[in-house]
């Protein structure tokens, strides 16, 4: 990803290197045949003033003891007119030179002379091109050079009321009470931006807020049918009922249970999302682990599971402590319930993360998913599914990463801890 600044960099760079291209090809082409025609023209001179000359009496054949001059009579029928170039090693100079050759007809006394003239271009096409290419390049140099300061500038000019906008939508979260801050600006399309900004905002606000009474209201109206509902299950197990009755009255209250968890795991989503991340909020993991194992272990010695732990102590992460021991409930409780009796769980603890792996069969839904609410890796499980997206919330909170993984039959859950850069 690239910064705005940089891609106008790039682009009035682009477009200066082409533009001084395409110049310097004008102007090279040009110098050559203002060259050229300054040269034509002046043998065509020279021929007429040997023409003259010869009109003036003087002998032809003496100027063609010149080495430049070459005189012939013509008849009228062969009388012709050529320039012509011709590229030659030059003994003087030690480089390949452009000759050029300028034959004219002249009729003097009634006889027509052919006239040729040649020289040699002095300024070779290599020096041409060495000197366009030199100025070329110190050009580009400078004006590019110019582009990249003129456009840090000017941009971070311009661009300061976005940059200022892009701050207060970083700092805006949806559960403040106050509207979005943005900055005045004089730019339309900035001052467009901004309005609809704070329009977005303030219905995200209205529609959360909406939400959040709709799920509290639903959560707590729910609470007391479900606990009415199961304390009159309760009682007709009581009551002399025959094997029938007592199953389908025990599947109804198992079903109402896990009506009655569904119901707190939602609830305890709802309080997560107004959850304000206390900065100097510390927790000791090392400890809270080994007291969430001693809690499950009756549970791990039930299914005969071979726990294996390397842990570091003192291993201390920003997160409130009682969110984190409902953090390790539900990695533990899923490390139990996803794994086979006679099975294996290793725990591990760095300065950097800590890694639960368990064995199990491998995830029925894609892996990409299990962290959704009510998605459960294995559907035949007696799980609500919605563990792991508390479980991920909880470290969205306090800015630490959770991963999972299923290598060689071992589901592994990482949560790779944040940590702040000492200054």
């Amino acid at each position: 990803m690239t910064r705005l600044n940089y891609r106008y960099t790039k682009a009035y760079s682009l477009v200066t290197f082409f533009v001084l291209l395409i110049g310097f090809s004008i102007v090279y082409t040009a110098v050559k045949r203002s060259a050229s025609q300054a040269t034509i023209g002046e043998l065509k001179h020279l021929n007429a003033i040997i023409a003259k000359q010869i009109e003036s009496g003087c002998d032809f054949t003496e100027h063609n003891s010149r080495k430049n001059v070459a005189i012939q009579s013509l008849t009228e029928k062969n009388a012709i007119e050529t320039v012509k170039f011709k590229v030659v090693w030059s003994e003087e100079l030690q480089d390949n030179v452009t000759e050029v050759c300028v034959t004219t007809t002249h009729k003097i006394n009634n006889k027509y002379y052919g006239i040729s003239s040649h020289t040699f271009m002095i300024i070779t096409n290599d020096i041409y091109l060495n000197g366009i290419f030199m100025v070329f390049a110190w050009t580009f140099i400078f004006l590019t050079s110019m582009v990249i300061v003129l456009s840090e500038v000017i941009s971070g000019y311009f661009l300061s009321p976005f940059n200022a906008t892009l701050r207060s939508v970083k700092k805006f979260t949806i559960n403040q009470k106050a509207n979005i801050k943005l900055e005045k600006t004089n730019t339309l399309e900035f001052q467009e931006l901004n309005r609809f900004l704070k329009k977005m905002t303030k219905r995200a606000q209205k529609d959360f807020i909406a939400q959040k009474e709709f799920s509290e209201n639903a959560s707590h109206e729910l609470q007391t049918p479900i606990a009415v509902i199961k304390a009159k299950i309760e009682l007709l197990l009581q009551s002399n009922l025959d094997e029938e009755q007592l199953v389908k009255l025990t599947s109804m209250l198992e079903e109402l249970e896990k009506l009655s968890k569904i119901n707190q795991s939602l609830t305890l989503l709802i309080k997560l999302e107004n959850f304000e991340n206390k900065e100097n909020c510390y927790t000791d993991i090392s400890a809270l682990v080994e007291e969430t194992n001693s809690f499950f272990s009756d549970l791990i010695e039930m299914k005969n599971i071979r726990l294996t732990k390397n842990i570091k102590e003192g291993v201390l992460i920003n997160m409130d402590e009682n969110l984190a021991r409902i953090l390790l409930n539900n990695l533990f409780s899923n490390a139990i319930r996803h794994n086979f009796a006679g099975g294996e769980i290793i725990i591990e603890i760095s300065d950097l993360k800590l890694k639960i792996k368990n064995t199990g069969y491998a995830p029925s839904v894609p892996i990409d998913e299990l962290f959704g609410r009510f998605k459960k890796g294995n559907q035949s499980l007696d799980s609500i599914g919605i563990g792991l997206a508390i479980a991920k919330k909880i470290c969205e909170i306090f800015d630490h990463s959770i991963h999972y993984y299923y290598i060689s039959s071992f589901h592994i859950l990482e949560i790779k801890f944040f940590k702040k850069s000492e200054t």
